[in-house]
């Protein structure tokens, strides 16, 4: 399982890559941010450490609102 989400990881960062505008960017690198959070997550409930499962939470919700203030930094200024 861990293996299938470190090779979607991959796949996405090769769409941030591939594309150009930087607005097609932020779907990939927020997807990204979800799934390093989902594997903090899935390697906590392994490994049997709940605290990593509050550090995986808190990185969600970090990821979350530093896409929003990203998004609304690049939908103001002209690039």
């Amino acid at each position: 399982m861990i293996y299938i989400i470190l090779a979607s990881i991959i796949f996405s960062i090769i769409s941030v890559l591939k594309e150009k505008d930087i607005y097609y960017k932020l779907v990939p690198l927020l997807t990204i941010q979800t799934k390093i959070s989902i594997l903090i997550i899935l390697y906590s409930y392994i490994k049997e450490q709940p605290m990593l499962i509050d550090i995986g939470i808190f990185y969600l919700l970090l990821s979350i609102g530093g896409t929003f203030v990203i998004s609304s930094f690049i939908s103001r200024s002209d690039l």
